[in-house]
């Protein structure tokens, strides 16, 4: 696999940024982390936003401080997102968990969902968090062999949210 790292959002650069948001928009599937979503602003500004959600500052009520990565490549092409929560609400631990990530639809099956996840674990742990809650959906097997391949220990406590079977699992 191409030497790839993970970077915070400033330093991505727009046009890369604007490359992976088309190529979400144009596959027709949800942006997955839903964080790494554009929002009705200034690339500059989200940058901002984005800062500003990992120290706690103008969240939401409900809402807990996070971390957004980007993997990257050599070329600095964007391969996909991480999306970290720094502690866990009851909703969070049933449905979320501390990470989020994706890769986007073209660089799929090339080994960068494992890689997120295992760079996304060493973050957490940069973070004070020794004990990461992943979720993913029991109809994704790409998902739960990725989080199974990082270490992931399945609860036997899973959730569920509208018909639909939540794996939880911890990484320690």
């Amino acid at each position: 696999m191409e030497r790839v790292q993970l970077v915070k959002p400033n330093l991505i650069t727009e046009e890369s940024y604007r490359d992976y948001i088309k190529e979400w928009q144009t596959s027709g599937e949800e942006i997955i982390p839903n964080a790494s979503m554009p929002v009705e602003m200034g690339f500059d500004e989200q940058v901002e936003n984005w800062r500003n959600e990992e120290q706690g500052i103008g969240l939401p009520e409900g809402w807990v401080s996070s971390s957004l990565f980007f993997l990257i490549n050599q070329e600095e092409k964007i391969l996909g997102a991480a999306h970290i929560r720094h502690k866990l609400t009851e909703r969070l631990s049933q449905y979320g968990g501390h990470i989020g990530y994706g890769v986007r639809p073209y660089e799929r099956k090339k080994g960068y969902a494992t890689e997120i996840l295992k760079l996304s674990l060493k973050e957490a742990r940069k973070l004070g968090i020794n004990e990461v809650l992943i979720t993913c959906n029991d109809d994704n097997p790409g998902s739960y062999k990725t989080i199974e391949a990082n270490g992931g220990l399945r609860d036997p406590q899973d959730a569920d949210e509208n018909g639909i079977l939540i794996r939880r699992y911890w990484i320690r």
